[in-house]
């Protein structure tokens, strides 16, 4: 099975980063960078806003396992991006949500294959990489908010240079077949707290609840935590069970199809383009669906930033030049091409 899943998560890899890994070097002949990442079986991770899952899903019908259009700029200015040799490149590590955004710079910016990209990735997931990066071992981070025990250690605000380059979002996936479209922030944090335990509580069938939470250290948990539960406590990992990696809760949630009783949380960028069933949805949280639009402008509630960071001594020029370029205009536009929610505002108008 091990082996399998490493041949899923090489195809995710392919097919996820494919909107923005074919834009060429920059170069007076640019490529439009518009197209949409393909929707994707992807690779586990075990840590950080990284971290969850689900399919594309709207308030209409349920998502397909189909690629689905990012919606960006009509017109792509001349890409006028840091370009180096691949030997060149920065360390990169982070989180696994992040790789194909990660894929994606290393072709822009040093021209070379698919494959080469691919082998010079190693990310080691959202906590371990605020250590490799503490420690010496990375240039350059492309990641999620560490959990607090991280913060506690590292202290990534005084140590690292955080810069805020696109927003993602926890999102609560279902079965297509539950007939609960919506749910308030109330009854999430009832549902996850154990206070609720039936579906027909928050308007569904006489079912048990089955929910799904990640560990302590994954992104998606540190979010559910910050963003969703905040002072009240999950319930005990016995009444809802745990789901080790981001694409564990999606195999999980699946495996409940035919009751319809499940639910657990993953990020938005993770669980739309790159581990996506069919049979599964999001749920509306306060009204709102999560789209590349609702959380661009701040309309969903449960949204977060993801980063590039940078040590605050002993910098990598190169590196440098790719955040301070990732935070411009072009560079948005360009996390905006590779799928992801960019930080700065009205890129979709």
């Amino acid at each position: 099975m091990k082996r399998i899943f490493s041949l899923i998560i090489v195809l995710a890899f392919v097919l996820a980063f494919a909107a923005c890994g074919n834009i060429k070097p920059a170069d007076p002949a640019v490529n439009d960078p518009t197209g949409a990442p393909a929707e994707t079986s992807a690779p586990e991770e075990t840590s950080a806003p990284e971290e969850t899952a689900a399919p594309a899903v709207t308030d209409e019908p349920a998502v397909t396992a189909e690629p689905t259009e990012v919606p960006g700029p009509t017109e792509v200015p001349a890409m006028s991006n840091p370009t180096c040799a691949l030997a060149e490149y920065p360390r990169v590590d982070g989180s696994t949500a992040n790789i194909p955004l990660a894929m994606g710079l290393v072709k822009i910016a040093t021209g070379c294959t698919d494959e080469e990209a691919e082998n010079s990735i190693h990310f080691t997931t959202t906590d371990p990489s605020y250590q490799a990066l503490y420690n010496g071992n990375c240039d350059m981070l492309l990641v999620y908010e560490a959990s607090k025990p991280t913060k506690k250690k590292y202290d990534p605000a005084y140590n690292m240079d955080m810069r805020p380059i696109g927003l993602d979002a926890l999102v609560f996936i279902t079965n297509a077949g539950n007939p609960v479209e919506e749910l308030t922030i109330e009854q999430i944090q009832g549902i996850f707290s154990g206070e609720i335990t039936n579906w027909k509580e928050v308007g569904g069938l006489d079912q048990q609840i089955k929910a799904f939470q990640r560990p302590t250290l994954s992104g998606s948990q540190t979010l559910m935590l910050d963003l969703c539960m905040k002072k009240t406590p999950m319930a005990d990992p016995e009444v809802i069970t745990v789901s080790d990696t981001m694409a564990d809760v999606i195999d999980d949630i699946e495996a409940f199809d035919n009751s319809a009783n499940a639910i657990g949380y993953s990020v938005y960028y993770y669980a739309q383009n790159m581990y996506n069933f069919p049979n599964l949805k999001f749920i509306r949280i306060a009204g709102v669906t999560p789209t590349n639009e609702t959380i661009n402008s701040g309309e969903y509630p449960f949204i977060n930033p993801f980063y590039a960071i940078l040590p605050k001594d002993g910098v990598n020029p190169v590196a440098a030049s790719i955040v301070g370029w990732l935070e411009t205009e072009e560079g948005q536009r360009f996390v905006a091409a590779c799928g992801y929610v960019p930080y700065m505002k009205g890129i979709y108008n």
